[in-house]
């Protein structure tokens, strides 16, 4: 398993927060969806598990 950084953009947070999420997984689209309720829609758009909604911006393995 690989450690990922996932940067998400909220829309419930002010303008320019950005949040930082770290999460094991075997690759990055089973990282992504360890914080979403089901799959962002093609324009980008997610809802997060914790509620609310936003976009995530990137996803990058972490290298020790």
């Amino acid at each position: 398993m690989t450690e990922y950084e996932i940067r998400t953009k909220r829309d419930d947070m002010p303008e320019g927060y950005v949040g930082k999420v770290y999460k094991w997984a075997h690759d990055e689209k089973a990282a992504a969806l360890l914080l979403l309720k089901k799959r962002p829609d093609p324009s980008g758009r997610c809802v997060f598990k914790r509620g609310g909604t936003g976009q995530i911006i990137s996803i990058t393995e972490v290298k020790n």
